[in-house]
Order: C-alpha cells, then sequence, then structure tokens
C-alpha cells in the first residue's frame, strides 16, 4: 500500500505566500510515490484540508479551500481531525518559512503530537531564525562573521556606518534595509512592526558579493553547487524582489550558477561549513549564505527552511527534486517522535485517496 505523507505550507508569517509556492511544488513532485495530503496553514491560525489539484493564485480568493476545516487534539489520540475521523499518515513535510513555521514552533506542536517531520529540529530551528544568536553562536565557534549589534536606544555599535538593519527574527529579505546612520536605524525600528522582536545592524560593504549554497547531511554531507544572484531590482542588496518576484520567483531568478568564482573561494567555503555542521544540527536542505568582500569570505545566515527547499542548486550535479525531496522523507522516519493510527471513534482515516474522496 502506498504510504501517506502530509505537505504542510502557509503559515501565520511574512513569508505565508511563499510556503504556499514551496508546498505546491513539493506535494506534485513527491505524488509520484506517496499518497499525499496538503495541509494549509492560513494566516488567520487555522488549518485546512486543501485539494492536491490547486495552484496558487487558488489561495488568493476562493472559498472552497476553507470548507475542510482541521482540528487538532493533544491527548492520547492526539492529531489532525477531519470532523471527528483522525487523519493519519507518516511524516509531515514542512514546506513553511518564516515565522511559527520555522521558528520551533510548527516542530514543536508535530513533537506534541508524535508526528515526525521534515527539516530542522526545535533547537536548529530557534538557533536559525534569531540572527543574533546564530552569529553569537559562529562567532564563538571561530567561523567568520561579521560583527552584529543588536539596535537599543541603550547602546551603540562599535563600529561605524552605513548598516545593515535587519530584523532579529524573519527572512526572505523582509525588512532589510541600508541606512546611514545609527539614529536612523533607531526610528525605523520603534516605528515598523517588522521589527517588533527586536533588530540587528551591521557593517555595510560596498561591492560584497552574495553566495549561497545548500547543505544536507542526510543520507552523506553533500554540497549543491554555489551560488551567485544577480541583483537587479536594488544594486546594494539581494533584495525580495530579486528572490521571488522578477524573472518567475526564486527559481527562475537571474544567478550564476555555478557562480563564476575560484577553486580555493569554492574549497574555503566548504571548510567553513564542515565545521559549521559540528555545532548546528542539520536536517533537510538548509540554504547557507556568504559574503565575499575584498577577498574575506563572512557566513552570513542560514535558511533552514529555504524557499522550494533550494532544490535548483543541485540540478546541475545529477540530483533531482524527487531524489532530494524523497531523501528528507526518509531521514524523517529516522527521528524520535512517533505517530498513532487510532481515531476519535476508533477508526483513522488511513490514505490520502481515502481522504481526497471525503473532498468531493
Amino acid at each position: 500500500m502506498t504510504e501517506s505523507i502530509a505537505v504542510i505550507f502557509g503559515g501565520p508569517s511574512d513569508e505565508h505566500d511563499i510556503s504556499i509556492l514551496t508546498g505546491l511544488q513539493s506535494s506534485r513532485i513527491l505524488s509520484s510515490k506517496y499518497d499525499v495530503l496538503n495541509i494549509y496553514w492560513s494566516k488567520e491560525n487555522k488549518w485546512y484540508l486543501v485539494k492536491n489539484d490547486l495552484e496558487s493564485i487558488d489561495f488568493v480568493d476562493n472559498s472552497d479551500i476553507f470548507k475542510n476545516e482541521l482540528t487538532i487534539k493533544y491527548d492520547s489520540k492526539s492529531g489532525f481531525y477531519l470532523k471527528k475521523k483522525k487523519i493519519t499518515f507518516k511524516i509531515a513535510v514542512n514546506a513553511c518559512h518564516g515565522g511559527p513555521g520555522e521558528d520551533g514552533t510548527l516542530q514543536s506542536l508535530l513533537s506534541l503530537l508524535k508526528i515526525n517531520y521534515t527539516g530542522p529540529t526545535l533547537t536548529t530551528s530557534q538557533i536559525g531564525m534569531d540572527k543574533f544568536v546564530f552569529y553569537t553562536l559562529m562567532k564563538e565557534s571561530g567561523i567568520p562573521v561579521l560583527d552584529k549589534h543588536l539596535v537599543s536606544i541603550n547602546s551603540k555599535p562599535d563600529f561605524s556606518g552605513p548598516y545593515i538593519l535587519k530584523p532579529r527574527f524573519g527572512g526572505s529579505s523582509i525588512g532589510v534595509e541600508v541606512v546611514e546612520d545609527y539614529e536612523t536605524a533607531l526610528k525605523l525600528t520603534s516605528n515598523s512592526r517588522i521589527y517588533s522582536q527586536g533588530s540587528t545592524v551591521e557593517k555595510f560593504l560596498e561591492n560584497s558579493h552574495d553566495l549561497l549554497i545548500g547543505i544536507r547531511t542526510y543520507p552523506n554531507l553533500d554540497f549543491s553547487e554555489i551560488e551567485k544572484p544577480i541583483r537587479t531590482s536594488n544594486f546594494e542588496l539581494f533584495s525580495y524582489n530579486d528572490k521571488y518576484l522578477d524573472n518567475g520567483g526564486l527559481e527562475g531568478s537571474k544567478r550564476e550558477l555555478p557562480a563564476n568564482i575560484s577553486p580555493e573561494i569554492q574549497t574555503q567555503i566548504q571548510e567553513i561549513l564542515k565545521l559549521f555542521v559540528k555545532q548546528i544540527e542539520i536536517r533537510g536542505i538548509s540554504r547557507v549564505d556568504f559574503l565575499y568582500h575584498n577577498e574575506s569570505l563572512y557566513l552570513n545566515e542560514v535558511n533552514t527552511i529555504p524557499g522550494s527547499h533550494a532544490l535548483y542548486l543541485w540540478q546541475n550535479i545529477g540530483k533531482s527534486k524527487f531524489e532530494l525531496l524523497n531523501d528528507m522523507v526518509e531521514e524523517a522516519k529516522n527521528n524520535n517522535t512517533h505517530w498513532s493510527t487510532v481515531g476519535s471513534d476508533g477508526v483513522a482515516l488511513k490514505s490520502a485517496k481515502d481522504i481526497q474522496s471525503k473532498l468531493g
């Protein structure tokens, strides 16, 4: 019998729309092997079982996606329920970017429900989402990073501007700005909800370049090719528009892949990453972002659930999208959470096909 898995996407974060794209893509790719359930997590923090033939535009104005609301139980029969029947699946594929889908909140929920899931653990999620904690850990581990300062009226950075201002928590370049002075950073932080959980500043390096690389540790430590994004909408930063809006989204954005860099830089990046994985547990596929400036490399940040799971970074080196996603599912089977199959009335909906038939 074909295994049932669920793909969870959406979520109440600023990256909700990107998550829908990643989730739908993952669902279609994995459906060649698995019975796939699509679980949509709305911006209003509700859960819905949705059909598998939806397009991203259907989530803009389509009341049909709200017809099959799911409830969650936390007792001895924990799980997702469609009306009174528990829906069962072996693995949850986490396709949620940013916010509670990537900061450990969803990971905690799935652990409570005894559902195995792909991607980062609770601890890795928290470290990766908190830019200042991540920076501190990397610096203490001897990994080259740019100095960061927590924005506060009570302290000033010990390095001069201009600065890059970032939300302390978040991703997809949302809220990332170049500011000339610290006073501007303070004003922006105090006047925008994007920085409500804090913000950081670091030195803006003119004429620096972004270098991005995918990394996974299952079945073995493996690196993708290195990407050099081409900045189009903003010459200073690799912006949200560059990543998601221009040229058809992240997989269609302009890039050098592989990046036109020396073998020495490639080797240096991989050596840094070998030290990196000794400090932070990588599950699934993460994308690690570097800055290259005046012949110096700096590890910038880690995206533990990157857009499209960064599958495109392996496209030239013989790794198919299905193979990469399937390895994530296989890896999730080996973690320490467990799942049950008994519903509230003693009968579980045992396959995605059973459930899809209920959707009409």
